[in-house]
């Protein structure tokens, strides 16, 4: 850390080099808006803890350097090595000059909240000898607390399938189908019920679950990407087939929000096919007709919901009804490359490329008309 520096902006710098200082600076207002003892919740692996505790203690003291106080669970996979990791993680800590203090599951939420508000590290020990008691131990913590992030901190980090890494997995929907994949290992599948349980039946308020591994614990935390696998309980999409009974002020505020600028009033007076409206507004697709199907005016997501995989549902959603889709972006979209992700193919079109019309469904002799109609659309913000 630079002589003369405060903390806080030597960190920020370091989070600079992590992901877009726009994004370590969003998240970090976000974390700090919070109850500090509301912050997040950090369950370590016993692997984790053997092998790299001084890196999780390092994490933990980057934290507390922006005034993060997250609660670490140790346990929670093998009980009988709690004490010892506890011990370990509170030696750490103390070389490094950070303040820990070791509770129970059972402590008060005063307890746990007096600790990390004078910048303590809870260090939470789980005794129960049954998996499933462990559970509603953790269960309670996250309760009492209000955790609205739980980390599994694992050396493995997220999880897999048939090859490629699983960035987003909506448990409402996809939990079953994920526990019935053969290769899928019994470990995973452990994991994927344990939060299942968690955000589904144990747990009454938002609840978002991280895999992650330590390496990666800042990327995840403080990118709108992330850096492993996220659990949640699936977005609430709402369809309409027009805008009437849209509340029209949330709407523009999202719009706005999301493209930096506010929307020609136009926008809302349009005709639509449907529009598909996040229940809490946080995400929506506008689509309108054109002669060639379906044509995605607008696409917006708030930065926060961004992370938590609201883009996703709100897609999916949207493409379950059109099967045929067109759209434009600027070169420079933040969400080209995701975009990208989701066509069949893509035109660069426009007075020196100024568009990118991309598209999905379409005959190829009908790719033409739908870069000419893209490119006829009025601009909105």
């Amino acid at each position: 850390m630079a002589r003369g520096m405060d903390p806080a902006e030597a960190v920020l710098r370091f989070l600079a080099g992590v992901g877009p200082g726009s994004e370590a600076e969003f998240y970090l207002r976000l974390f700090r808006s919070r109850a500090r003892e509301s912050f997040a919740t950090i369950v370590v692996d016993s692997e984790t803890m053997e092998e790299n505790a001084e890196g999780v203690a390092r994490d933990l003291r980057l934290l507390g350097a922006l005034s993060l106080t997250p609660v670490v669970v140790l346990g929670f996979y093998e009980p009988r090595l709690a004490t010892e990791h506890a011990q370990k993680l509170q030696r750490k800590l103390s070389e490094m000059g950070v303040q820990s203090e070791l509770l129970s599951a059972s402590s008060p939420h005063e307890a746990l909240a007096a600790a990390a508000r004078r910048g303590a590290v809870p260090v939470v020990q789980l005794a129960a000898a049954d998996d499933d008691a462990r559970l509603c131990e953790l269960a309670g913590v996250l309760t009492r607390l209000e955790t609205p992030k739980l980390i599994f901190l694992r050396s493995e980090g997220g999880l897999s399938l048939d090859g490629q890494a699983l960035s987003v997995v909506n448990l409402s929907d996809e939990l079953g189908s994920l526990l019935a994949r053969p290769e899928i290992t019994a470990a995973h599948k452990a994991v994927l019920a344990w939060s299942g349980r968690l955000i589904l039946e144990l747990t009454s308020h938002d609840l978002l679950i991280t895999l992650t591994s330590p390496l990666n614990l800042l990327h995840e935390l403080f990118t709108v990407k992330g850096a492993g696998t996220l659990l949640r309980k699936g977005a609430r999409i709402i369809r309409h087939a027009s805008l009437a009974d849209v509340d029209l002020a949330r709407l523009r505020t999202l719009l706005e929000n999301s493209f930096g600028r506010a929307p020609n009033p136009a926008v809302f007076t349009r005709e639509l096919l449907h529009a598909y409206i996040e229940e809490n507004y946080r995400g929506a697709a506008l689509v309108a007709p054109s002669p060639l199907g379906p044509y995605l005016s607008k696409f917006a997501v708030t930065r926060q919901a961004q992370g938590e995989g609201v883009g996703r549902d709100l897609w999916q959603a949207m493409t379950a009804d059109h099967r045929v889709l067109v759209w434009r972006a600027r070169p420079n979209n933040p969400i080209r490359s995701w975009y990208e992700k989701q066509c069949d193919g893509r035109v660069r079109a426009g007075v020196d490329g100024e568009w990118i019309v991309f598209f999905r469904g379409l005959a190829p002799e009908q790719i033409p008309a739908a870069v000419s109609f893209s490119l006829a659309q009025p601009i909105d913000f």
